[in-house]
């Protein structure tokens, strides 16, 4: 016979569970710790006066911490037997986070009253990637770089993987250490691909992102990276792995023994497809293109009462599933939401022009009309190019809602770089980015408090979605920022920013931005073999 379920018993459970995780939640302690050029640990800084880090969505954060001048570690800083050319690591543990980084400035300041203090300023271990260029051929020798680009077409967590793997492997390859380490162990593992820096691989077969292409010649990975993952929804992050301390990265793929670096894609999107593989990604970039690109984005009905799939998520035209946020906050006097701005922005132009130069094949056609004609009368050398770039140079694109809605007295032109080209696949991408660029909008950014009430890294964590709903105001924006503070007039807490003050892109201008570097890739890969495809769409 089943023991008879107490109601009260299972209530005062819950509130004893709710009290604990509260308890934990307001534990603000934090742990400060130095590390070696080898990530060896060299100990902890307990005496600072102030810490502020940053965590920013897809950049490297940085930090500030201010210590007396008698800290514990001021010769590693300051006496380090590699001078100023030492490495040290500096790592921050707060309630279920860890920011890692490298201290990049160690400062002695003296004010005007002789105190002393040390200033220290670090940058996060996410600056790896922008310290990796993406060579053209990064199997071929620096000096002979053929081909002369490296393009790709595929998921945006492949593409930008496997730039990273094949770079690092170039970077990582026996040979680029020192020769006289012999059996230093602080150099043991050298010539692996997978140290000092190891990247999290994906599986092609089964990566859901959304699809892009990149041409990389020569180009930093963060300057190459970044249209690809803003505008699908990735996030490429960075961090150490500490035997001991942290699980496996990846042990479906590889195992690391010794402190690495790891940097892994994570899909944030909140896109599901109906297969479950990469066919998925290409669904949702051509459900991009079904959209008309004006009509309003569809939010949850917060008053509905029916199923969860049915209130956070909205099926597209070819069967994904945009899934929405389900950390929600509302205005109200205990509604954890801190300063927010909305602004409401006005159209700048209704027309855009575009163009330059007229297509290769209208200049030469042109060319080839008039230099047969002057040459059935010996002129033909009178031709020198006069009506080159004349016909079919330039087009205007006019929002004629836009026009309408605005009334006579609207700003009316504006001219886009972008594309010499008007008649292009290229002209048309300028076209509509200027028509989005120039359009109304409304913005938001709004910061939250942690545990007000939901908890940072327990709800949701950087670069997810949340939801706001303020006054008759709905949206939701990508958590894109966190700050950490903590010093002897503020307890240690997160300031999390929501929002970056732009507009939500429309989906169409995405989904040609996207075809726009896959053009740029196709182009790349024509000039490389020597192919003219200046008729088709260049």
């Amino acid at each position: 016979m089943s023991e008879t379920w107490d109601p009260h018993a299972e209530a005062r459970r819950m509130d004893d569970a709710y009290r604990s995780e509260q308890a934990q939640a307001r534990d603000n302690e934090v742990l400060v710790r130095y590390w070696d050029k080898s990530l060896r640990e060299i100990g902890e800084e307990h005496s600072y006066l102030s810490l502020e880090f940053t965590y920013p969505r897809n950049a490297a954060g940085g930090l500030k911490m201010i210590c007396p001048r008698d800290m514990v570690h001021f010769d590693h800083l300051f006496n380090n037997k590699d001078g100023e050319d030492a490495t040290i690591p500096i790592t921050v543990n707060t309630k279920g986070f860890r920011w890692d980084g490298y201290i990049t400035k160690a400062s002695l300041v003296r004010d005007e009253n002789g105190v002393e203090t040390v200033d220290i300023e670090a940058i996060h271990a996410w600056n790896h990637i922008a310290t990796i260029c993406c060579w053209a051929s990064p199997f071929a020798p620096i000096l002979a770089q053929f081909p002369r680009h490296m393009i790709q077409f595929g998921p945006v967590r492949t593409l930008v993987t496997t730039y990273l793997t094949v770079n690092l492997m170039r970077l990582q390859a026996p040979g680029w250490a020192p020769t006289d380490v012999g059996d230093d162990p602080d150099w043991d593992g050298v010539g692996s691909t997978l140290f000092p820096i190891a990247v999290v691989p994906v599986d092609p077969s089964t990566d859901t992102s959304r699809w892009s292409a990149a041409s990389a010649r020569f180009d930093m990975a963060d300057k190459l990276f970044m249209p690809m993952l803003e505008d699908s929804g990735v996030m490429l992050t960075a961090r150490f792995f500490l035997p001991g301390e942290d699980e496996q990265p990846a042990p479906d793929w590889f195992f690391l023994d010794r402190p690495t670096v790891v940097l892994e894609t994570v899909d944030k999107s909140g896109i599901t497809g109906p297969t479950g593989t990469l066919i998925d990604g290409i669904t949702s970039w051509l459900e991009e293109f079904l959209d008309d690109g004006t009509t309003p984005k569809r939010y949850p009905n917060l008053d509905s009462t029916t199923e969860y799939e049915a209130v956070y998520g909205r099926t597209g035209p070819l069967g994904t599933v945009q899934n929405f946020p389900w950390v929600w906050y509302f205005e109200g006097e205990y509604s954890g939401i801190g300063p927010s701005e909305v602004a409401l922005h006005k159209p700048t132009a209704t027309d855009v022009i575009v163009g330059g130069r007229s297509p290769g094949w209208v200049n030469a056609g042109i060319e080839i009309a008039i230099k047969g004609l002057l040459s059935l009368i010996g002129l033909g050398w009178l031709y020198r190019g006069q009506l080159n770039d004349v016909f079919l140079a330039w087009m205007v694109y006019r929002d004629m809602d836009r026009v309408r809605r605005a009334g006579p007295y609207a700003f009316r032109e504006l001219y886009i770089t972008g594309s010499d080209k008007a008649f292009t696949l290229d002209g048309l991408v300028a076209a509509r980015q200027g028509l989005h660029l120039t359009r109304g909008y409304t913005s938001h950014k709004v910061t939250v408090e942690d545990n007000a009430p939901y908890l940072l890294g327990r709800d949701f964590g950087l670069g997810d979605q949340i939801g706001f709903a303020l006054d008759q105001l709905v949206f939701t924006d990508y958590v894109t920022e966190l700050t950490f503070v903590d010093d002897r007039e503020t307890p240690a807490t997160w300031q999390i920013t929501v929002g970056d003050g732009s507009d939500e892109e429309d989906s169409v201008v995405k989904a040609w931005q996207r075809l726009g570097r896959v053009a740029a890739a196709i182009k790349d890969l024509a000039t490389d073999v020597g192919a003219d495809l200046d008729l088709l769409i260049f």
